[in-house]
């Protein structure tokens, strides 16, 4: 059961965050998209990423490395449209050191419970943004859907190892992307984009 979720979780975090990448490339744009919480989220996917190497999980590492590629890629959109200066990236990347040198002498789970925290407040910043958003083009939904289900998925694989940092984190952040999901599509049906299927290109500068 354990090898079956682990297999399964890493399935989903390998696959979620592409549709997502492929919709910023395809229409170049970043509408909906939030700067900030995207630098954020590569915080927190490098301190899982220590943590599961640390912990010895290959699923927690592999899915966290293939994360900050597909996440790179959509930062490569968001400066590319000014989104973000490269002096506020280079800020979270110095942070991101800073954190890892401060955590290394500590015990694993140190790495733990700050990417449970860094993960967990990195959705509120897209949280607001999509509350707030005029367009939301660029979110894709297919995304957000697996997202759910990949979180579900983490937190049922952290019951099952006794491994509570792997699940508390989603009982924060699966409600959050409930919400992100549940405006995107209202976006869509009021703006008369489909929900599924090909959608028009949105004008530049997105």
């Amino acid at each position: 059961m354990e090898s079956f979720l682990g297999v399964w979780c890493t399935a989903m975090s390998l696959a979620f965050i592409w549709p997502q990448v492929w919709r910023t490339v395809r229409h170049d744009t970043t509408h909906g998209i939030s700067a900030f919480a995207t630098a954020h989220g590569m915080v927190g996917s490098c301190l899982w990423l220590s943590y599961g190497i640390g912990s010895g999980s290959v699923p927690m590492w592999f899915s966290n490395s293939q994360f900050i590629i597909a996440q790179s890629i959509i930062m490569s959109v968001l400066l590319r449209h000014g989104r973000i200066p490269v002096r506020t990236l280079a800020g979270f990347a110095a942070v991101m050191v800073v954190l890892v040198a401060a955590l290394m002498p500590l015990p694993l789970a140190a790495f733990g419970w700050t990417a449970t925290v860094v993960s967990t407040t990195s959705l509120m910043p897209q949280v607001v943004h999509v509350a707030r958003a005029a367009n939301m083009h660029a979110i894709s939904l297919l995304t957000w859907a697996v997202t759910i289900l990949s979180a579900t998925s983490w937190m049922i694989y952290g019951w099952v190892i006794d491994d509570p940092i792997m699940s508390v984190v989603n009982y924060f952040n699966i409600p959050m992307m409930i919400f992100i999901i549940y405006r995107a599509s209202r976006w869509r049906l009021a703006n008369g984009v489909p929900i599924i299927g090909r959608t028009p290109p949105v004008p530049a500068g997105g």
